[in-house]
């Protein structure tokens, strides 16, 4: 039983990995985007996150506050998000998305569901319901 589990959890983890990787390539394929991956991972997280300090960005990311910097500054530069100042704290800066980087975002948003939605259309309904459904629940656990 236990290699049972052990061939499945490796099935499980390579299947996840690829399906993964090839959602991301045709998501960037067809996006079009000067954002690089991780540019539009941040972008994605300030927009979720509102207008978050740029420490608790470094935090969510698991990176040194310098490198959030770097990659704040090339969003800023590009124009898809904005510094500001917190109202009362001068020593703390806050990020939002720019109208710019709003419309990069819903593009993204809206090329990802179609991108997994024509991989999901491969599905029967049971398997589509068995799948979202276990998936579901083994995230739950998390």
């Amino acid at each position: 039983m236990e290699d049972d589990f052990l061939s499945y959890t490796n099935r499980f983890r390579t299947a996840y990995e690829i399906a993964h990787r090839k959602i991301h390539h045709a998501v960037f394929a067809e996006l079009q985007t000067e954002l690089t991956p991780p540019q539009l991972f941040l972008l994605a997280m300030i927009h979720k996150q509102g207008t978050p300090k740029q420490s608790h960005l470094a935090e969510l990311m698991g990176v040194k506050p310098s490198a959030i910097t770097v990659m704040i500054d090339r969003l800023v530069q590009s124009g898809h998000v904005a510094r500001l100042q917190h109202e009362t704290d001068r020593r703390i800066v806050l990020v939002e998305v720019s109208e710019k980087g709003k419309r990069v975002f819903e593009h993204a948003s809206e090329v990802t569901r179609n991108v997994m939605e024509r991989g999901l259309k491969q599905l029967s309904e049971d398997e589509l319901h068995t799948m979202v459904t276990a998936f579901e629940k083994f995230t739950a656990f998390y």
